[in-house]
């Protein structure tokens, strides 16, 4: 069995079951024309890859031999899944083992917000301690929280933010099932289909939903005239749900106080991204996966999963196995 990795793994372990139990072809830049090249002259049974790599149309145009597909992560905006449904390619991705990560993460960028860590600590690495006079921080006990999306990464942060801060939490989702209504009865968890309402009411919001066709740029101008002056946006999703330079022209006009992201439309962020420079926006690299607990086991499991795909295994992660049944049928 011949795999073609394209980018490290996030964990070596993950490598290492990689490499047990095939011949692995490792590439540590994503160039598109030499992966196309690679693929033409070389028979390559499946794909493991993680962003900003990327699974184009050329790409799957040249996977001839190809079996199955698998992203490092939940999301597969970096994949064309439904170019590769047609050429009968099985795409995985990784099962949600760094919900606790995420979740975590979009925790400490609420608290990073709320409480100015990051201006405070620049301001004592240049020996200004009396920056702190006049300023102040915000409490969150008694605030409101408001959830766009309410899956697994945002019930966690629903227990953490409800149980450990004691904030109202409110989140906004498409369609409330039976289900669903139950686990946020559970929580404490105030549901509505409106997602104007929460960025009226909440003092500090927190998105938690997929990009996709109806989501991209789905953040814009409109919701961010809604919020109030002192509140705070959050970002661990995806930097595709926000019109980005929408965002730095609310934050310019005081229309919200300031943001959180751990996520960019374009990644790795450009040195010149519309986020750069402006400190109202704490920044960090789209790493709140990442603990190190979260990336060794996904790193393994995703490779796992691979090599039974390309076996021909059934793996409860192959997102298409539907679409493929009735594509093959």
């Amino acid at each position: 069995m011949h795999i073609l990795q394209i980018l490290p793994m996030y964990h070596k372990d993950g490598e290492a079951v990689l490499q047990s139990s095939s011949n692995v072809t490792r590439f540590d830049e994503f160039d598109e024309q030499e992966i196309i090249t690679f693929l033409q002259s070389t028979y390559v049974d499946g794909i493991i890859l993680r962003a900003p790599a990327r699974i184009t149309p050329a790409i799957l145009d040249a996977c001839s031999n190809v079996k199955a597909i698998s992203g490092a992560g939940v999301g597969l905006d970096n994949i064309d899944v439904d170019y590769a449904t047609k050429k009968g390619i099985r795409i995985l991705h990784a099962p949600k083992i760094n919900t606790t990560a995420t979740a975590e993460h979009a925790v400490s960028l609420i608290l990073a917000v709320m409480k100015n860590t990051v201006k405070f600590h620049n301001e004592m690495e240049k020996g200004n301690y009396s920056y702190r006079d006049g300023k102040f921080t915000s409490e969150l006990y008694g605030k409101k929280l408001g959830l766009v999306g309410f899956g697994s990464i945002a019930q966690e942060v629903a227990k953490i933010m409800k149980y450990g801060f004691r904030m109202d939490v409110q989140a906004y989702v498409r369609r409330i099932p039976d289900e669903r209504r139950e686990i946020a009865a559970s929580i404490g968890v105030e549901l509505t289909t409106d997602m104007e309402k929460i960025f009226r009411e909440s003092d500090v919001i927190s998105l938690h939903i997929p990009l996709n066709d109806k989501t991209d740029g789905l953040v814009d101008a409109y919701y961010f005239n809604l919020m109030k002056e002192d509140a705070v946006l959050i970002n661990t999703a995806r930097g595709g749900i926000i019109n980005e330079r929408d965002m730095v022209e609310a934050l310019k006009s005081k229309k919200f106080r300031a943001a959180g992201v751990d996520v960019f439309r374009e990644e790795p962020a450009p040195p010149d991204h519309p986020f750069i420079g402006i400190d109202e926006i704490v920044k960090t690299p789209h790493m709140g996966g990442i603990s190190l607990e979260a990336a060794r086991e996904t790193s393994k499991t995703v490779a796992a999963n691979l090599i039974k795909a390309v076996e021909g295994e059934k793996v409860d992660t192959i997102v298409n196995l539907d679409a493929l049944s009735t594509v093959e049928g």
